[in-house]
């Protein structure tokens, strides 16, 4: 039997005519989300889907395109494809209802501009979706953030429920899925392309948005006015991650294997901004180190061009293997709101390298602040940076919303930016590491209090994220935010939680690495599965795949026993292996 191979379709003639009226073309972001997702892909243009060219094929993806642009000979291939056996997954796709089996009676539009959300999605499936949430959420609203097509599917199975706005149940589908033949056809009423694109960057930075006196990451936030109090763009990626899977597909894991080998159950990041001060990153960081955990400070010059942290405590920082970084400085002299340029981030930059001769991996930017909408990621990356930990959990009010766990730009994992419309909407090499468990576990000058806390860890744990843990140096200094660091290792050590633990560089580096990593299926018959993986990253990657056998698997990794585990899960049963750094040779059997 042939191996599992997917395809997206896309045509950059579309996006460079988009680009050319002056629009974004969020079909750019379909590579994005399925490199998120771990799915190896391939590129194919509408005009070569052909019957030949689909028998290469287990998947084929297709994001919106233009009335008409599917060929005669596609639109006959597609269904005899399906029929015998593929599965295609559309995304308001035009010319293929039929096969889908939907009729599109309305369409709801978004409200205000392309970053505002027209209705929201509730996941219902009892044996795909609805297991992807916890049972304290499982009837949560997913805000989305595109046009949304109000569908007559009385043939397929629903695995979400189209919503309005306000949250009221429609009676319709928002995702379908329909047997046909030996194969399937899955489709969303929105364009997710549209929808993820718009919650990771949030809308342009041009003005004050929500008034707090400040250019900064909180006016972005797409996701207001839901409480973004799970990963929103996640766990969509998690329903077409779990229809894929169904047929057979073969991903790269969110997170990499612990330093023994082994799977774990979620990656903590811990870092936090100094805020200008001299005395409390030393003792920060050896607060950190004697507990095992990793830590990331970012150093702000205060005042601007100048900063105060000496030398050699920061010689002393690099020796018990704290992290360090830039903390770009746009508020304390009182400019704000200010539009910055690559200039001014040029000249602070050079200011930290002619002190501490470092250039960052990953930097905040004091109180979050923003301009545009990727152009600071683009001068960043010119700069030589990898990536940012600089867009706020929660949106205003208030300016520092500490003691809470939330998504507000959708997700607890890394994302690439991309470019506007001016820049061909192109993908740039940096990276947004969100911020999401912000000062969890205590109230300030007060006491402890670990809900927030407790259900930052769970929520790790259950979705296998890489959880934010943001502390500031200062607080480290504290007696109980450091109870609250001692309280994560407690609560997952009671959880049973194998825990990875990073500073934000370093996650920041494992996403370009996972991002340049690959697994590729060779074989799927009687006798197994094989697979071929590859990456740079050290302590290797981990590969997953739905395992529906009633027995356990026998994993061969390079002619060796591997380290694996299945998990029962959202509903089913996931394999995970863990591969060493460089190429592996994967069988799978049982």
């Amino acid at each position: 039997m042939s191996a599992f191979r997917a395809a997206l379709a896309y045509d950059d003639l579309l996006r460079a005519d988009a680009n050319a009226a002056g629009a974004n073309y969020p079909p750019v972001y379909y590579p994005e989300i399925l490199s998120r997702m771990g799915l190896p892909h391939d590129t194919l243009a509408p005009a070569a889907i052909t019957a030949q060219a689909l028998q290469s094929y287990s998947v084929l993806l297709l994001p919106p395109l233009p009335p008409g642009h599917l060929t005669a000979e596609a639109l006959e291939a597609i269904p005899a494809w399906v029929e015998a056996g593929g599965l295609l997954v559309g995304f308001a796709t035009h010319g293929l209802q039929a096969l889908f089996g939907v009729d599109v009676v309305d369409l709801i539009a978004q409200p205000g501009d392309e970053f505002t959300a027209a209705a929201c999605v509730r996941l219902n499936d009892p044996e795909w979706t609805h297991g992807l949430l916890p049972s304290y959420d499982q009837e949560c609203s997913i805000p989305i953030i595109a046009p949304v097509q109000v569908l007559s599917a009385p043939e397929c199975r629903e695995l979400a429920r189209l919503l309005t706005f306000f949250e009221r149940d429609t009676g319709t589908p928002a995702i379908t899925y329909r047997q046909v033949g030996r194969g399937a056809a899955c489709y969303f009423a929105f364009d997710l392309g549209h929808c993820m694109l718009a919650m990771h960057q949030g809308r342009p930075v041009w003005e004050d948005y929500d008034g707090d006196g400040w250019l900064r990451t909180s006016d972005q936030v797409a996701t207001r006015p839901f409480p973004a109090d799970v990963p929103y763009s996640d766990l969509l990626m998690f329903a077409l991650r779990r229809v894929i899977a169904e047929h057979g597909g073969v991903f790269l894991h969110q997170l990499p294997p612990t330093p023994d080998g082994a799977v774990p159950d979620a990656v903590f990041h811990w870092g936090g901004d100094d805020e200008g001060a001299t005395d409390v990153q030393l003792p920060a960081a050896e607060f950190m180190a004697d507990l095992g955990l990793p830590y990331h400070i970012n150093i702000m010059p205060q005042p601007i061009g100048h900063h105060p942290l000496p030398r050699e405590t920061f010689d002393r920082l690099t020796d018990i293997g704290c992290e360090t970084s830039i903390h770009f400085n746009f508020i304390t002299d009182g400019r704000q709101p200010y539009a910055f340029g690559k200039d001014d981030l040029a000249a602070q930059l050079a200011a930290y390298q002619a002190a501490y001769n470092q250039t960052p991996v990953c930097t905040v930017f004091h109180c979050v602040t923003w301009t545009g909408w990727a152009d600071p990621a683009r001068w960043l990356a010119e700069l030589g940076l990898k990536g940012d930990n600089n867009r706020l959990h929660r949106p205003f009010p208030p300016r520092n919303p500490t003691n809470k766990c939330s998504y507000a730009f959708g997700t607890a994992y890394p994302f690439h930016y991309y470019d506007d419309h001016a820049h061909q909407n192109g993908r740039i090499d940096f990276t947004s590491q969100t911020i999401t468990a912000y000062e969890c576990g205590y109230i300030l000058n007060e006491r402890t209090e670990f809900s927030q806390l407790h259900r930052a860890i769970e929520q790790a744990g259950f979705w296998h994220l890489t959880q934010n843990m943001f502390f500031h140096p200062i607080r480290l200094t504290e007696e109980h935010p450091r109870e609250a660091v001692q309280e994560v290792l407690d609560y997952c050590e009671e959880l049973g939680l194998n825990a990875l633990h990073f500073g934000t560089d370093e996650l920041c580096l494992w996403w370009h690495a996972r991002a340049a990593s690959s697994v590729e299926p060779r074989a799927d018959g009687e006798e197994g599965v094989t697979l071929r993986a590859r990456t740079d990253w050290p302590q290797g990657c981990v590969v997953q795949m739905l395992w529906q056998k009633d027995t356990p698997p026998v994993v061969v990794v390079n002619g060796e026993p591997a380290a694996h585990v299945v998990r029962e899960e959202y509903g089913c049963r996931w394999l995970y292996i863990a591969c060493p750094s460089g190429e592996a040779e994967i069988a799978i059997s049982g």
